[in-house]
């Protein structure tokens, strides 16, 4: 799914989600980079998200933003690399959250009918 670890391949990939309105591609893309121990590529993904979606200030995506910033403004270090990775983990399982709570409220609505009291 990464490119090679090459400016030239990292660059047309990043083309490739530039142009791109798939979110869910996008979000994966930096998870496989910050697992894959890529953070320059992961950086520079996380900054697509700002042109794709909404980020809450004071949220933990708008911290992964903050230090994917500070990567790619100066020498990065491995503590603003380990607060990218803890910031997007807290940003995905918050995110995971919301979607498993939207798909429960569906399913306990659909196909159910209404108890009867006990009374």
């Amino acid at each position: 799914m990464l490119p090679e670890r090459n400016r030239q391949a990292e660059d047309a990939y990043l083309a490739h989600w530039r142009s791109s309105d798939e979110t869910e591609g996008l979000i994966a893309a930096v998870t496989a980079a910050i697992e894959g121990r890529r953070p320059q590529l992961a950086a520079r993904l996380v900054n697509l998200l700002d042109e794709q979606i909404e980020i809450e200030p004071g949220s933990a995506l708008e911290r992964a933003t903050r230090a994917s910033r500070m990567m790619m403004l100066s020498e990065s270090s491995p503590a603003t690399f380990q607060e990218l990775e803890s910031a997007w983990i807290l940003a995905r399982r918050t995110r995971i959250r919301r979607i498993t709570r939207r798909m429960r409220a569906g399913k306990s609505l659909r196909g159910r009918t209404p108890r009867k009291s006990r009374r």
